[in-house]
């Protein structure tokens, strides 16, 4: 999905003003209002970042000091783009958080989402609106603990308190940038924003897609055009893939879709869907007839059939696949091929994967007699 970004001039809004969203069709409007001191960079990126989750965004950097006019004229400006189509909802940063019960009074807001230290009487007046709000609360900030307990029994306003953050810890510029926890409260924000004004992307659909491009046809092209335009791949016990659209595309096609043995299979186990998310348990098997290097980088072919337990986190922006985080078992591989003796280690071969589909097969063997004699 492409996408653009322009800075507008907006009578009535501010001068510091940008709309952005995906390059083709129509969707969701989105109000991203920002502290005055916000650079135009970090808001260039966010919203490609939204445009890419599928929305036409205005973004509006400002002090706090703007009034009611200022949100209906932002919710007009929306309203009245020719990329908007469906409802609206506002994600306020920083001190523009007072702004958010403005727009929790317009009936065409359908949620709202604030990141940073909130003062109680902002929370109060949240209350007495009908409209969904989400609230990220920075557990370092005194006040977030008890305003967070006060929410406990709301229906319509949700807090998050989010540990060892500062009131910052959205600002990717400051030394309080948390990353983790912006990972989960995007996903939160998600579930809010796709529920209220969507839009729903059928991700079982493309994630089959991706993988018939990657083990059935081999297509590296076609598996690349399933992913935005800067995805990221890591096998995390060989610390293997690739972060960005040149690189991955290096390693899909030199040591990943062409390099999987002829008789490499992919048995299902479990699937768990989430609202960006995808988390698919699996049996990974192949005989070892070829070199692997993104699962046995350096190691030469074996001829050993290996079979591993494999689970695949894969992350979604929009349409398009964003990362895949990749998980395995590599001492039960490496005891498959021989390159590891099992005896005298608490490591096991093919009897993992044999057990996640036979849950009857004996458990705690490596205990040995402290199992056996109790």
């Amino acid at each position: 999905m492409t996408t653009y970004f322009n800075a507008i001039n907006t009578e009535g809004i501010s001068t510091n003003t940008w709309v952005s969203g995906p390059e083709n069709g129509q969707s969701p409007g989105l109000i991203i209002c920002y502290p005055i001191s916000t650079t135009e960079s970090e808001i260039e990126q966010n919203g490609h970042f939204y445009a890419e989750e599928g929305y036409t965004c205005l973004s509006i950097a400002s002090d706090n000091s703007e009034t009611d006019d200022f949100v209906s004229l932002a919710v007009n400006t929306v309203l009245n783009m020719s990329r908007h189509s469906g409802g609206v909802s506002t994600i306020c940063f920083g001190d523009t958080t007072d702004q958010a019960v403005e727009f929790a009074k317009q009936d065409e807001i359908k949620g709202v989402i604030c990141y940073g230290a909130i003062c109680s009487k902002t929370v109060e007046k949240l209350r007495g609106e009908k409209t969904p709000c989400l609230l990220h609360l920075p557990e370092n900030e005194g006040t977030s603990t008890q305003i967070n307990k006060s929410l406990e029994k709301e229906k319509h306003v949700t807090g998050y308190l989010y540990p060892d953050c500062s009131e910052n810890f959205y600002e990717k510029r400051s030394n309080q940038f948390n990353k983790a926890a912006i990972m989960i409260a995007h996903s939160r924000d998600l579930q809010l924003l796709r529920t209220t004004i969507g839009p729903i992307y059928d991700l079982v659909a493309l994630w089959e897609l991706h993988t018939q491009y990657e083990f059935h046809e081999r297509d590296v092209d076609a598996t690349m055009e399933t992913m935005v335009a800067q995805p990221y791949v890591n096998h995390i016990p060989t610390m293997t893939g690739g972060v960005g659209f040149k690189n991955l595309r290096k390693f899909y096609s030199n040591f990943f879709i062409n390099s999987n043995p002829p008789d490499t299979k992919l048995i299902p186990v479990s699937r768990t869907i989430g609202i960006d998310r995808l988390v698919d348990e699996m049996i990974f098997s192949f005989t070892h007839t070829t070199e692997v290097p993104w699962m046995l980088p350096g190691v030469k072919p074996t001829g050993k059939f290996v079979e591993v337990p494999l689970v695949a986190i894969v992350n979604f922006r929009g349409d398009k696949l964003y990362n895949e985080h990749i998980y395995w078992d590599q001492a039960s591989v490496l005891v498959q091929i021989g390159l590891l003796q099992a005896d005298g280690l608490p490591v096991t071969g093919s009897e993992a994967a044999k057990k996640l589909l036979d849950p009857t097969l004996p458990s705690n063997q490596l205990m040995g007699k402290s199992w056996t004699g109790r």
